[in-house]
């Protein structure tokens, strides 16, 4: 068993290969319909409004280059909602 922390949340996970994220954050990478879509930017809003987001993921074009476009495209979008009152 290896133990990780998770790039989005800082939690600390066990996982039996390597990895970058926990399984409720697994989400962001992964979403292939509307409403996993949907999860993925809810699970983002909430590490917001936690105050655990990483300043680098912020950054489009790092976000992008290190987790795809369907990445970056939840971080942003949840960053954006965050922001309206």
């Amino acid at each position: 068993m290896v133990y990780n922390v998770c790039i989005f949340c800082t939690k600390v996970y066990a996982a039996n290969a390597k990895g970058k994220v926990c399984d409720k954050c697994e989400i962001i990478l992964t979403w292939k319909s509307s409403m996993n879509y949907l999860a993925a930017v809810n699970r983002v809003t909430d590490i917001i409004k936690a105050g655990k987001l990483d300043s680098k993921l912020q950054n489009e074009n790092y976000s992008k280059s290190n987790f795809g476009a369907r990445a970056a495209q939840v971080i942003m979008d949840a960053i954006d909602g965050s922001k309206k009152p």
